[in-house]
C-alpha cells in the first residue's frame, strides 16, 4: 500500500499536528472495510481521530483509494470547521480522482519532488 498526501493535505496535517500514525490508521480502516462513506469513483471519506478526542472530534479526509494498492489523501477538514464536503467540491475532487487514476507509482513519486506532496511509510517499505 502507498500512502500520499497532496500539498494542501500535507500542510494541514503538520499545522493540525495530525500525526502519520493517525493518517496510516485512517487507512487500515478501509482496508478492513470500515470506511465511513463510499463517495464514488473511487473516493471516499475517512475519519481521522484529534489528539486527545477521538474520532468524533477530529478530521475528514477525502481519500483516492484503491484496496491493497494506493490511497492519496487529497483534502482534509476539521469536522468543527464544516458538516462535509460541498457539492462543487465534491465535483472537483472527482474530476481530480480522473486523472490520478491514470497515474503510475513514478510519477506519482515525481508529484513528491515537485510539487510538495508526501508519501507516508506502510508497513514494511519503510519509505517517508
Amino acid at each position: 500500500m502507498h500512502i500520499f498526501q497532496n500539498r494542501s493535505v500535507a500542510r494541514a496535517t503538520r499545522k493540525e499536528g495530525v500525526s502519520d500514525e493517525a493518517c496510516r490508521k485512517a487507512i487500515d480502516d478501509a482496508e478492513k472495510g470500515l470506511i465511513d462513506a463510499d463517495l464514488g469513483g473511487g473516493l471516499i471519506k475517512q475519519r481521522i481521530a484529534r489528539e486527545g478526542n477521538g474520532k468524533s472530534g477530529g478530521y475528514r479526509s477525502i481519500i483516492f483509494y484503491r484496496r491493497g494498492d494506493l490511497a492519496i489523501m487529497l483534502h482534509m477538514f476539521a469536522k468543527s470547521d464544516k458538516a462535509n464536503v460541498s457539492t462543487a467540491e465534491r465535483e472537483a475532487l472527482g474530476r481530480l480522482a480522473d486523472e490520478l487514476r491514470a497515474l503510475s507509482l513514478d510519477q506519482l513519486r515525481e508529484l513528491v519532488l515537485t510539487k510538495g506532496w508526501r508519501e507516508i511509510s506502510y508497513g514494511s517499505e519503510g519509505r517517508t
